[in-house]
């Protein structure tokens, strides 16, 4: 008779640290176990043990890496909005329903520069609640192109600042200060947020990767050829598939890659990879404890004449 486990005691709890742990190595003998999944359904000779354990996910710095460059963008995308919303409000302030209308004078006009190029402060007197007030302003231009000292014009004043001022009519950059400030903020929004969810996607495609079960195989493969580019390093690898033919692909990774020395023409890698068929895959190297990306295609004779001769 089989034993039975005691009545009301608790179910055992398997972690979801334990869940992302390696794969055992106790491995059957099936095709699939020793066989490893590369795009366009190339099935690449590759065993299931393996010299050394690679890191788990949870807790990997790549996993902490991506997650903090998630949040740096949200966090930039947030103040951006903020500033944007402060800058406009400011900007319009002498615009907005609440704001007071006046005549003014202009009184004298003070030049200077900014990187050789002639600006123009002006100085304004105008007339508010009875009281004469001074103030002044920035024409945006040199003295000789703006409004001349003895000049009537017309102004448009914050109520809650009556020295914050804008001159109308004349075509100074106070009235369209707004413009820029919402061009510019929604160009770098765009620009933030395009970023952001290429890093979700990115984070969420790793994951997945990650979460599927997928057992890690080491893959005996020879180095062809090495480039490196600003996106970084790729490799043009040989290695046999199931059928004992030779096939080549490519491996792309960020930066030199982990390797050191760096491996050259007609080196052997031994490489610890987890790959699902798609063209994002992973590497571990042994005594280095962080996940390596990388993104795998199959390449075929023709492509060799345009890219790689």
């Amino acid at each position: 008779m089989k034993d039975q486990p005691a009545r009301g005691a608790p179910a055992e709890q398997v972690s979801e640290e334990a869940q992302d742990a390696p794969a055992s190595l106790e491995v059957s003998g099936d095709a699939e176990a020793w066989s490893v999944a590369l795009p366009d359904g190339v099935l690449l000779r590759a065993s299931p043990y393996l010299g050394h354990n690679p890191p788990a996910w949870l807790g990997s710095s790549l996993r902490r890496r991506m997650q903090l460059g998630i949040a740096f963008f949200t966090l930039a995308i947030t103040v951006l909005l903020i500033v944007a919303g402060f800058g406009v409000t400011a900007a319009l302030a002498p615009f907005t329903a609440g704001s007071i209308r006046t005549a003014g004078q202009v009184t004298s006009q003070q030049p200077y520069q900014i990187k050789r190029n002639d600006h123009c402060t002006l100085g304004i007197v105008f007339t508010l609640h009875g009281q004469q007030q001074e103030a002044t302003v920035d024409s945006g231009r040199s003295c000789t192109a703006s409004v001349q000292p003895g000049t009537q014009v017309e102004l448009a004043l914050n109520p809650d600042n009556p020295g914050d001022i804008a001159v109308l009519g004349h075509g100074y950059p106070r009235e369209d200060t707004w413009k820029g400030i919402v061009f510019a903020g929604v160009a770098a929004f765009v620009f933030l947020g395009i970023l952001m969810v290429l890093s979700v996607f990115s984070y969420r495609r790793t994951r997945r990767l990650f979460s599927q079960g997928t057992r890690w195989h080491e893959v005996s493969a020879i180095v062809r050829i090495r480039t490196r580019d600003w996106k970084g390093t790729t490799l043009l690898l040989d290695a046999q598939d199931t059928e004992g033919n030779t096939r080549a692909f490519t491996m792309d990774i960020r930066g030199s890659g982990p390797w050191w020395p760096k491996p050259r023409q007609d080196d052997t890698l031994n490489l610890t990879l987890l790959a699902n068929g798609t063209e994002h895959a992973a590497i571990s190297i042994e005594g280095d404890h962080r996940l390596y990306p990388v993104r795998l295609a199959i390449r075929y004779k023709f492509q060799f004449r345009s890219r790689w001769v």
